[in-house]
């Protein structure tokens, strides 16, 4: 439990370096509370959504367990609006092996998404799509993994090469396709990629 949550923080923090000194209030202990998190997330309003976001990310940043909220964070997967998304998605990686049952729910979100015309969506998918860590789901991560590899946008081939690694970890019975695709990726034009 302590790797992960020092991978949460380290990924939470990584969100909240960009932020302005106007939102360090996210990080204000007296302003969590679960019961108006989840009421917010439960709202329509998607300014709300994000602020409700922005506060469990920062608790979870803190070390504070925030696994109880994870249902009234995956019924907001599918929401349209980005930035509510890549939170959702932050959150999501973190405790999808914790919560395998209910992640599973979010995997047709997670497949729509890797069709976004936007690269952050598509990458942001194909990563908490490989963090559920449920063999019965390894096919489907398989063809996202396969069809990312030769994806437009670079950041998404980085991100294909970099959930291989998760699906060996679930299925090691994919080494030869994984090798395959990791191979033409090696030989990818773009330095990011390699």
């Amino acid at each position: 439990s302590a790797p992960m949550m020092d991978r949460a923080s380290a990924g939470v923090r990584e969100i909240f370096s960009a932020l302005s000194s106007s939102e360090a209030r996210y990080f204000d202990e007296e302003r969590y509370s679960e019961a108006e998190i989840r009421k917010a997330l439960s709202e329509s309003l998607t300014d709300s959504k994000i602020d409700a976001m922005k506060r469990l990310l920062a608790a979870v940043s803190t070390g504070r367990d925030a696994s109880p909220l994870f249902p009234d964070v995956v019924k907001n997967v599918s929401f349209q609006s980005l930035e509510l998304k890549k939170l959702i998605y932050i959150y999501l990686v973190q405790y999808a092996e914790k919560h395998r049952e209910l992640a599973l729910l979010s995997i047709n979100s997670f497949q729509k998404d890797l069709s976004d015309r936007s690269q952050l969506v598509r990458a942001s998918a194909l990563r908490a799509m490989a963090s559920i860590k449920v063999l019965e789901v390894i096919q489907l991560v398989m063809v996202a993994v396969r069809t990312a590899s030769c994806d437009s946008s670079a950041y998404v081939r980085k991100t294909a090469a970099q959930c291989m690694t998760k699906v060996y970890a679930v299925d090691a019975d994919q080494f030869f396709e994984l090798r395959s695709l990791l191979l033409k990726l090696m030989s990818d034009h773009e330095v990011q990629v390699v």
